[in-house]
């Protein structure tokens, strides 16, 4: 039986796997400007409308993004921007490291 703490790890892996594709980090890229149907991004993105919607499916699963309808148009958004806020610390650990990658290699 798992522990309480086990059901927790679980948890967060799943909801991190989020950040462990680039077509979901484009995804994530693609929220900042607000909400989103599936033509949209199909077309900011270029990819196949049944690609973006096997990742969207995922994200609501995970309750990151919420949708609106209006007439036959499914509105996605950021469920939480601290999502985003999230996605931008990671994002400049990477870059800082990278930095200081260059710079060792060019001395």
């Amino acid at each position: 039986m798992k522990t309480k703490l086990e059901k927790l790890y679980e948890l967060h892996a799943e909801f991190f796997k989020m950040f462990a594709h680039p077509i979901r980090l484009a995804l994530l890229d693609s929220f900042r400007e607000g909400e989103k149907t599936v033509t949209e991004l199909q077309k900011e993105l270029g990819l196949k409308q049944s690609t973006i919607s096997q990742h969207l499916a995922n994200f609501r699963k995970l309750g990151i993004v919420t949708i609106r309808k209006e007439g036959r148009n499914i509105y996605y958004k950021i469920s939480d921007e601290r999502i985003l806020k999230a996605y931008d610390l990671i994002d400049q650990a990477i870059k800082e490291r990278k930095k200081r990658e260059l710079e060792i290699l060019s001395v």
